[in-house]
């Protein structure tokens, strides 16, 4: 009696250690950057890559990435035609830029905000103006990464943008990652 309990218990082991994650859990984290290319950041001082929409993304991409950053500084502007543009900051080891912004978002009047997607290091959100009658919305991004001991704060324009661009720099926010350069 006991070897055959002792069988069915390796038997169960076996299995369960031979099962392997399913293809559809694995093509869901996946992320399709087939509209995108690499933009390498360690030439303006964050030793990070970024996917930004190329050509292919129909959304005025089409124009060579500029980044914009004063020697010294810490922010960074990347632009790519007119209408993706990106605004990071360097924050350094300071972790409550989230919960800061979080709260701000809340307790401003202004604006009305709808939160469209909303993570632990980034949220989506569109908002329109409380005070007059003509109802304009726009959508904004805010997200926080840590890299190499630094927390980035990357956000769009003040003004807003469309939910398509939105879209596109939710993709560019989560390929934001850490290189190693070789020294």
């Amino acid at each position: 009696m006991k070897s055959k309990i002792f069988f069915l218990i390796v038997l169960c082991a076996l299995f369960s250690c031979s099962e392997k994650p399913s293809e559809e859990k694995k093509s869901k984290t996946q992320i399709d950057y087939y509209q995108f290319s690499e933009m390498n950041l360690a030439s303006v001082g964050i030793r990070a890559t970024l996917m930004i929409p190329n050509e292919t993304a129909g959304i005025g991409a089409s124009f060579e990435p500029k980044i914009f950053h004063d020697d010294g500084g810490f922010k960074w502007h990347i632009n790519v035609g007119r209408h993706f543009n990106i605004l990071i900051e360097d924050y350094g080891d300071y972790q409550y830029r989230m919960p800061e912004f979080l709260r701000q978002l809340e307790s401003q009047d202004i604006f009305k905000t709808e939160i469209i997607q909303q993570k632990g290091d980034y949220v989506m959100f569109k908002r329109e103006l409380n005070l007059t009658s003509k109802k304009t919305s726009s959508y904004h991004f805010y997200g926080v990464k840590y890299i190499n001991g630094v927390y980035y704060e990357i956000k769009n324009k003040e003004e807003g943008d469309s939910k398509k661009v939105i879209d596109f720099i939710l993709k560019s926010f989560l390929s934001f990652k850490s290189i190693n350069l070789e020294l």
